[in-house]
């Protein structure tokens, strides 16, 4: 099957200066980081009027490189690519010489394009350039950041100038045979269109064609140091298949399993459930004698490409994220033949029988359990996920008290979402009454949509009732936000404090610039009033406070009024 391949070819020459201050790097891994980082190239031009201009660029390109690849592969490329540049402007930045005014002596441009499966993410601050050949034609991809000023172009915007670094970020789709040609001002600043087309067009390595490139802007008259780098698009991967469905067409479906039977070398002890969707056995494995828990998908699902590739990528989540809230699962066996998944198993009780054994429970106990299913959706917040199927039932109690999350095969992995690798839902995902408004009528998703989602669940944890009105989404799919009507807790639960309640109804807001921005804001005014929504609520007119309360004092009003004109 085809992969990502880049070819790459460069020149660099100081020209007619006495030092180079410009810097180039590329890189395409050979291992599975080809697939999940993609292939990465930058270029960067110092500033001469810096004393270490030369470091600035050398330190961008490499550090950038080394440092992209030591990201989680969870992170999107924006987000990956974001923190590293961000990270290198605060160095540069913080490079003060106080000898030469005092300011940093490590500034450059920086033009970066990242190659993940067919898409081309960029990256660009200052001058410096990346354009594509496509088709015979020349487009320039990036912006540059200067003004001009006495004749000259003085930069507005590069690494190290100010303590935050605004970069340009464009996305861009790769096909075969393109070229994306990096290069500094010492070059484009010399070479019409027409020249450049014509030197790319010539026969040659890349790197051939680079060298002429830079030799003809230098003998047309280029003053500074020039550097060109290209990169050709070789071959692409298929758009619609990640690593994880690739699977699918080799591993078979496992059988129903019972008790005692085994399936590669795992023994079933027990039958947890069978569901619809799943089954989940307690096995133990005979080479080691560990107990685990064998997910394996339903019959019924083997011809749903989307469930399967959400079911594999559910290990793959598993593997990525390693904390005590959430369910740990494990690599399959390399020679595996069939479609299951070995995860930590668990001894305890969904958070839906909890509530079934404990139908009144006190706030204290609610807050406990919250806290811990909080903790485990940060965790997946930090890697680029977003759960879209936090309910009861995905909740599980230990014996000891300690929450686990569970089944992630409804999980939104954003890095391959940004590649379109993921497979196309046509039908929304995760448990109906519990599905954030966002996902159902604009189908988006973040970790917002996972709190309104786990404020439903506290919410029914505390009263036994859903905090809206049910919809039917196989008939009807709700179009405004309008359409949610909340219930005040007070309903169902008058024992609990009214703060609760204002608590509850700002994280179940159904537009979700509305709700909370953080789960730590939840968690804390679940925790204790807040004394800011308690002051906006009593400075609210009565109509607003309390409608009904309003009404029978219009009414007693207007019967005091009704006696007295006939009492007159």
């Amino acid at each position: 099957m085809e992969k990502l391949r880049l070819e790459f070819g460069g020149f660099s020459s100081q020209g007619v200066k006495g030092e180079n201050q410009d810097a180039f790097a590329a890189y395409l891994p050979k291992d599975h980081y080809a697939e999940s980082k993609g292939g990465v190239a930058a270029l960067a031009d110092g500033v001469s009027v810096c004393t270490r201009g030369r470091e600035a660029a050398i330190t961008c390109v490499t550090n950038f490189i080394q440092d992209y690849y030591q990201t989680p592969p969870t992170w999107t490329v924006k987000r990956a690519a974001g923190k590293v540049l961000h990270g290198l402007n605060r160095w540069c930045h913080g490079q003060h010489d106080y000898e030469n005014d005092g300011h940093s002596q490590m500034i450059t441009t920086f033009s970066g394009m990242i190659f993940k499966s067919t898409s081309g993410f960029i990256f660009h601050a200052g001058d410096s350039r990346v354009t594509r050949f496509q088709g015979g034609e020349l487009e320039q991809l990036t912006k540059d950041h200067v003004s001009r000023q006495g004749g000259k172009n003085v930069l507005t915007r590069a690494i190290g100038i100010e303590a935050h670094l605004d970069v340009d970020f464009t996305n861009v789709q790769l096909q075969q045979k393109d070229l994306y040609v990096f290069t500094s001002d010492g070059v484009h600043e010399f070479l019409s269109n027409k020249i450049f087309k014509q030197l790319l067009t010539e026969a040659g390595s890349l790197e051939e064609r680079a060298t002429r490139i830079v030799n003809k802007a230098l003998n047309l008259g280029s003053n500074d140091n020039l550097t060109c780098l290209i990169v050709e698009v070789k071959s692409l991967p298929l758009a619609d298949l990640d690593e994880h469905s690739k699977q699918i067409t080799r591993l078979a479906m496992p059988p129903a399993l019972e008790v005692g039977m085994k399936l590669e070398g795992y023994r079933v002890l027990k039958t947890v459930f069978n569901g619809t969707r799943s089954s989940l056995y307690k096995v133990v494995n005979e080479e080691d004698g560990k107990v685990y828990g064998l997910k394996t998908p339903s019959q019924h699902y083997a011809d749903d490409a989307v469930f399967l590739a959400g079911f594999l990528r559910e290990e793959w989540v598993g593997q990525h994220i390693k904390h005590s809230n959430v369910m740990k699962i494990y690599k399959r066996k390399e020679s595996a033949r069939f479609m299951y998944h070995i995860c930590e198993y668990i001894e305890g009780q969904t958070l839906r029988q909890w509530m079934v054994d404990n139908p009144t429970p006190n706030l204290e106990q609610v807050r406990a359990i919250i806290s811990q299913v909080i903790t485990a959706l940060r965790v997946l917040q930090r890697k680029d996920m977003v759960h879209r199927d936090v309910k009861p039932e995905n909740v599980m109690i230990t014996h000891q008290g300690e929450v686990k999350l569970i089944d992630f095969g409804t999980v939104l992995v954003k890095a391959l979402a940004e590649t379109n690798s993921l497979p196309l839902e046509e039908v929304v995902v995760g448990a109906v009454h519990y599905i954030a408004p966002e996902y159902l009528i604009k189908h988006i998703s973040s970790h917002q949509s996972d709190m309104f989602s786990l404020a439903m669940v506290t919410y029914e944890m505390l009263t036994g009732n859903l905090p809206f009105k049910a919809f039917s989404y196989q008939d009807y799919i709700p179009v405004s936000y309008s359409e949610w009507m909340y219930q005040p807790v007070n309903k169902y639960r008058a024992d609990l404090p009214p703060w609760l309640d204002l608590t509850l109804r700002k994280a179940l807001q159904p537009n979700p610039e509305l709700r909370y921005q953080a789960y730590s804001e939840f968690l804390q005014d679940l925790s204790q009033p807040n004394k800011g929504m308690l002051r906006a609520v009593a400075r609210r007119p009565l109509l607003e406070r309390d409608p009904l309360l309003f009404y029978k004092a219009l009414c007693i009003g207007q019967f005091v009024i009704i006696c007295c004109l006939l009492a007159y």
